[in-house]
């Protein structure tokens, strides 16, 4: 098994896809001799119908539209850089975001793919809901980089969070061409979130990823006082995990709104790169 493609989403707006998360992407296509396909923002400035606001406000929509074009440029730029001297082959696509007006979904974009690479931005509203856009609406695999993440592409040491659940099997699946990748693989069950439908959670995955030639540990975490986030994040920066792999908004996304989640912890928190699937 393995990755034929590779979807990147860059966006310049609000914050800027890091450069270290196109390295990411570019050094992962590489591993699995692919074709990253890129989906590029470009930001365009919708202009006030009122013609006084428009007037005072047309030399800052003018001035942001120049920068972040710029923005979009530089990424663009650093992508072509970066797959010519990985030796990869590479597609820039564009597509149009309109301020005011919100993040397009453009999640539709990464469903003709192996697995899609975008950037988790700082904890705020709009830019966390088009990463969850792309985790429900792409139907595939995602891996979520943390803008505060300097880390580099690596499979040094995997952290499998497994509770049995759907989308905890679904996740596993979709990744076992990194799996067969990794140095190390641990599967961890945290108990004392929720109730785990079998009593040995571990054993019958361990045996399951050992039928596709790859080894993996089993270990159970107690969470004791703290949420399942933080239990799930103190033990991968215990073990120095390079990758965590879960199953993404278990509950629906209703639910995970309301009462949060392992899902909505990880995106709010996580400076570790994060393999999801829905």
């Amino acid at each position: 098994m393995t990755y034929a493609t590779v979807h990147l989403h860059l966006t310049p707006y609000p914050t800027p896809t890091p450069l270290e998360a196109i390295d990411y992407a570019c050094a992962l296509t590489k591993l699995f001799e692919a074709k990253l396909v890129v989906s590029s923002s470009h930001l365009e400035i919708r202009a006030p119908q009122n013609w006084i606001v428009g007037a005072m406000t047309s030399t800052m929509a003018r001035e942001l539209q120049t920068i972040t074009t710029a923005k979009t440029q530089a990424l663009e730029l650093h992508v072509q850089r970066e797959a010519l001297l990985q030796g990869i082959p590479v597609k820039v696509s564009h597509t149009a975001e309109h301020w005011p007006g919100g993040l397009v979904d453009s999640s539709w974009r990464g469903r003709v793919n192996d697995l899609c690479i975008l950037s988790l931005p700082p904890d705020s509203a709009e830019p966390r809901l088009y990463v969850e856009d792309w985790l429900f609406g792409s139907g595939r695999p995602c891996i979520l980089y943390p803008d505060s993440s300097k880390q580099m592409f690596s499979t040094e040491s995997v952290l499998i969070c497994w509770d049995f659940s759907k989308s905890a099997a679904r996740a596993v699946g979709d990744a076992l061409p990194l799996l067969h990748n990794a140095k190390r693989v641990r599967v961890a069950t945290f108990r004392g979130e929720k109730d785990i439908p079998v009593a040995d959670p571990a054993t019958p995955l361990v045996a399951f990823l050992a039928d596709h030639g790859i080894e993996a540990e089993a270990e159970e975490v107690a969470i004791g006082k703290r949420t399942i986030g933080q239990a799930i994040l103190g033990h991968a920066d215990a073990t120095d995990t390079t990758l965590i792999m879960m199953g993404a908004f278990g509950h629906s996304r209703l639910r995970e709104f309301l009462l949060g989640g392992a899902t909505r912890e990880l995106l709010a928190k996580s400076t570790i790169p994060l393999f999801m699937s829905h």
